[in-house]
């Protein structure tokens, strides 16, 4: 399965994505907070954009001390002061863990640094750093399904459903999460379950590719080549890029010498 689609989609929504303001502060429980908080966002954000990077960084650390949940505020800081480089991720880590001395309550810091080390597969660091954050943060349903995304990067399949069950009790439309669950049900050799959870995904998301390869992906594990080569030719035709991860998807090596698959793949 294509694990890459589920960490991009959940970190979602929250990590170096280019939402709409109007979106980014949509949480804000109080109007007028959520007013000024997004014209300041707003602001820093253009501010970004012409390379005034200074004066953004300015409003978005005064956001850090003032909103220490926003994580908005925390995404534009570092697109604002990252350089891109092959070690791009040591050096964000680094860079958080220095904003963390400034604000040792912005929970958003650590969201962040937890997110980059899964990202790069530091899995037991994100897992002991998760552990912390929920610790603040228990109804947080965003915390318990990063944590179920490491536990599957430490292959720990059960205890990631067990994750994602929390994570849906804590927030039920987050039906996304059926598909991160699903992915784990599968490696469990629990297909029908996994099976059922992915085509409530597909019933939800019809025009999501991913969503057939996966599922493609399921029944090739369980050794249903037939409806496999179905799922998967409907995920090529509406997204060509998926070719080249079936190639090498160790979950479709039973189809590696099969006829169909290879004309499918060219």
């Amino acid at each position: 399965m294509k694990k890459l689609v589920y960490l991009i989609s959940f970190l979602m929504v929250v990590a170096f994505s280019q939402r709409t303001w109007a979106q980014s502060v949509s949480d804000q429980k109080d109007q007028g907070i959520e007013d000024t908080l997004g014209a300041q966002l707003q602001k820093a954000q253009v501010l970004v954009q012409q390379g005034k990077k200074e004066e953004a960084s300015k409003i978005l650390t005064s956001i850090m001390a003032t909103h220490p949940n926003n994580r908005e505020a925390v995404q534009w800081w570092l697109i604002a002061n990252m350089k891109r480089s092959p070690t791009g991720e040591v050096e964000a880590i680094s860079m958080l863990d220095s904003l963390s001395k400034s604000y040792p309550s912005n929970t958003g810091i650590l969201f962040f640094k937890i997110f980059i080390q899964a990202e790069h597969g530091m899995n037991q660091e994100a897992l002991t750093n998760v552990e912390r954050l929920i610790s603040v943060q228990p109804d947080s349903a965003d915390n318990w399904i990063l944590k179920g995304q490491i536990l599957q990067g430490l292959e720990r399949q059960q205890d990631a459903c067990t994750a994602f069950d929390k994570a849906l009790k804590l927030n039920p439309s987050r039906t996304d999460v059926w598909g991160m669950k699903a992915s784990s049900l599968s490696k469990l050799g629990q297909y029908d379950e996994s099976l059922t959870l992915m085509n409530k995904v597909i019933e939800l998301s019809p025009n999501a590719a991913e969503n057939f390869y996966n599922r493609g992906c399921i029944y090739c594990l369980k050794g249903d080549k037939r409806n496999a080569l179905v799922d998967l030719k409907k995920a090529f035709s509406m997204n060509a890029e998926f070719k080249k991860y079936a190639l090498t998807d160790k979950d479709l090596k039973d189809l590696y010498d099969d006829k169909e698959f290879k004309e499918l793949t060219k």
